[in-house]
């Protein structure tokens, strides 16, 4: 269940020691970053000024509220803790899944040792991280407590299926690949459990949590009915494959744990130093097997027994032996290890064909996923899918340590048995040696310059936004030791930030789908012929330019000549200018002209300033608003009076009345923004354009309304279903005269 039965002893002896060991190594691994700064990665970017509510955690990215959870509780930690904040959940990890992993395995210290420290210290979670991937990280702590959850069926099928979806939604709220990896072991559980004679019983627990979970997944999928996402294609799925080795090929690859897909810059992988390494995992690989021989052999021939023939603890999981896990006492299935290791051998073999993604023998099915499954474009990144396979090894490896530390002892004493364990360690060490101090010193700490605070504290709070360059979304930064990291901008500054979405990776300069980001782009590639940037970008609504001196900053150089920007910082780290073109979150807008090329665009801005409204010639032959309008640089309506716009809320901006007309409104346009029920119209640059009244009105993003109502909907259901199961386990006090 989700808790002991005696809430009382949560902990036994054994889990502490389980626990004591996993932070062991986590201080071993974390120890440099203690006291040293933030830590940044090139996908964790937490600085001081990282918002608690994300614009993800609104709905604004498209809709998607994924990883809201996590958001929230890192954005709460960095309040509370600062620097501390950046590398605390990295070090609560090892013990977690520690622990996770030590009583999933189950039997004697050796075999949980063994377990725990090579699904702590792999290739697979090296990789992670290495690029900062902590969400992934934590639910991949979390996931033995999963699965051994899955695995203790009863025969209640409404708890059964309310215990799993409660996993399963916790473990999505991290992050939403788990709503494939974990379903994955809902499904193999399912169907295990249905080749033991229970089709049907299998068949309606794993309908009643597929329902429940959906439920509590409702502030996932309600936003979507008000927007849409950015379709997914196949060259995302070519550039997010799992990577080969260049002298063993794919297959070897991935079973080794490694085939995460960005191979540089950095790091030096394990096996980059180990010659031997393919010796090293057939070592491991042979105590797997044997892991899964025995508990197979002997499992059968035992039947509803344990591996060695002794019947199981229907009580307590951490028994200091080896009868494997402790089902719960109404289990119809026994919950013995044969049925456990049936179900871990097909989620590591599910898993490793998963990860190879749409290469492979499974490669078309997944193909086919990837382009027609709803959702499942989300792992479009297979190599995810091989945190099931790790689980499988560890438990495995565990079991065969057991095995051979017993054979051990019963031939050579305990000095043969100790040295078993000692193997069960150095195994998986020797393999990822370079996990410990910082990733072998690849990682560390770093200290923000502080012209990013005097930037910060000049430029202030407000409605105005940052234009954030270089124009990169990874940047490699000389405080961060050159080491390449996601854009530290947004995190450092109070104001709403601009940054470069372009990934440039595997060939591939972007993916971005937004029109703000692409028309930003072409301005940067005509910069040394520019002379007005300020009035260029103050349709977007930035009032600061902010240039960081890293990478490519040369380039932008002819900032410093744009007639309408005013320089007022300059340090070692960075320049800021002030855009004396920008009037206000929003201009009234009574002019629209139809514009065929960023050309004529920058025309119209020079020579007109804010009085024209630019859209395209798709959009005024998509909009049936616009039908009127002539397809000419002449359309106009007379000028009367203009409307103040009011941000209240990054999810709505309040527009005063006045003569009816058009009304700019600089933020990024995205499908969902309406006033009183009329959709916003995308303008040629990324902004909004919306027609207003004499009264008015407020433009809200209509998304929000449906995230609100799942994010509702979704926490109410996940409380009751917990005080459901557990209401019963906590004695009501007796009542006294």
């Amino acid at each position: 269940m989700l808790y002991p039965r005696d809430p009382r002893r949560i902990l036994s002896r054994a889990d502490w020691l389980m626990l004591a060991s996993g932070l062991l190594i986590g201080l071993v691994v974390c120890l440099p970053f203690i006291g040293g700064g933030r830590l940044f990665l090139l996908d964790w970017s937490i600085g001081p000024s990282t918002p608690i509510i994300s614009t993800t955690t609104l709905g604004l990215y498209g809709g998607l509220t994924s990883g809201a959870v996590g958001s929230v509780v890192t954005g709460l930690l960095n309040w509370a803790l600062g620097a501390v904040a950046t590398w605390l959940l990295f070090l609560m990890f090892f013990p977690i899944a520690f622990l996770g992993i030590a009583r999933l395995t189950g039997g004697a210290l050796a075999s949980r040792i063994s377990a725990g420290v090579l699904y702590t210290l792999n290739p697979f979670v090296f990789n992670r991280l290495f690029v900062g991937h902590i969400d992934l990280l934590l639910g991949y702590a979390l996931l033995p407590y999963a699965v051994l959850s899955a695995l203790r069926v009863e025969r209640s099928l409404w708890r059964y299926a309310l215990r799993i979806s409660l996993w399963w939604a916790a473990l999505t709220s991290l992050t939403p690949h788990f709503s494939w990896i974990y379903g994955v072991v809902v499904l193999v559980v399912a169907i295990v459990v249905a080749t033991k004679g229970q089709l049907q019983q299998s068949a309606a627990r794993l309908a009643l949590t597929v329902t429940a979970f959906f439920i509590m997944s409702a502030y996932l999928l309600l936003p979507h009915y008000a927007t849409t996402l950015a379709a997914q294609n196949s060259q995302s799925l070519s550039l997010y494959q799992s990577s080969g080795d260049p002298r063993f090929g794919l297959f070897p690859n991935v079973a080794g744990l490694y085939g995460f897909w960005r191979l540089g810059p950095g790091p030096t992988l394990p096996k980059n130093l180990i010659s031997g390494w393919p010796f090293l995992f057939v070592a491991i690989l042979l105590v797997v097997a044997t892991g899964v021989w025995v508990t197979l052999r002997r499992g059968n021939s035992t039947g509803d027994g344990t591996a060695d023939g002794t019947e199981p603890n229907v009580q307590s999981v951490t028994a200091n032996d080896l009868r494997g896990l402790a089902p719960d006492a109404d289990a119809p299935l026994g919950t013995n290890r044969s049925f456990v290791a049936i179900s871990l051998l097909a989620l590591g073999v599910v898993g490793y064909f998963l990860a190879l993604g749409s290469q492979g023998p499974t490669g078309a099915l997944f193909r086919w996923g990837y382009l027609h499954v709803p959702f499942f474009p989300i792992m479009r990144e297979p190599q995810k899918f091989l945190m099931l396979l790790a689980l499988a090894y560890a438990v495995f490896f565990g079991w065969g340590i057991a095995h051979i530390a017993r054979l051990a002892t019963s031939a050579k004493g305990s000095r043969a048995a100790a040295a078993a364990l000692v193997l069960g360690m150095a195994l998986p060490i020797a393999y990822t040696p370079t996990m410990f101090d910082g990733l072998s010193a690849q990682i560390a700490p770093s200290q923000i310059p502080s012209g990013y605070a005097r930037a910060n504290a000049l430029m202030g709070d407000g409605a105005g936004a940052v234009l954030a360059l270089p124009w990169h979304l990874y940047l490699s930064y000389r405080f961060t030791e050159n080491r390449v990291v996601a854009n530290l901008t947004p995190s450092l500054f109070r104001r709403n930030v601009i940054a470069g979405d372009n990934l440039e990776a595997g060939g591939v300069a972007t993916q971005s789908t937004s029109l703000e980001s692409k028309y930003l782009s072409a301005l940067y590639a005509r910069g040394s012929t520019l002379t007005h940037f300020g009035a260029l970008i103050a349709p977007l609504g930035v009032q600061y330019v902010v240039l960081s001196k890293t990478v490519d900053w040369p380039a932008y150089l002819w900032l410093a000549r744009q007639a309408d920007l005013k320089p007022i910082l300059n340090t070692a780290a960075l320049e800021v200018w002030k855009n004396l073109a920008y009037e206000n979150i929003g201009q009234s807008r009574v002019t629209l002209r139809v514009v065929s090329s960023l050309r004529e665009e920058m025309n119209a801005v020079h020579a007109a300033g804010s009085a024209f409204g630019l859209i395209s010639r798709a959009t005024a032959r998509r909009i049936p608003s616009l039908a009127l309008i002539p397809q000419s640089s002449s359309a106009t309506t007379a000028v009367r009076s203009r409307h103040a716009v009011h941000m209240i809320s990054p999810v709505a901006f309040r527009i005063n009345g006045g003569s009816p007309g058009w009304v700019e409104v600089d933020a990024p346009y995205q499908v969902g923004w309406t006033l009183d029920g009329v959709a916003a119209v995308p303008s040629a640059q990324g902004s909004m354009l919306v027609h207003v009244g004499i009264r008015g009105g407020t433009l809200v993003f209509t998304p929000w309304r449906s995230a609100r109502l799942g994010y509702l909907l979704s926490g109410g259901t996940f409380l009751v279903i917990v005080v459901v199961l557990n209401g019963k386990r906590f004695p009501r006090r007796r009542r006294t005269r």
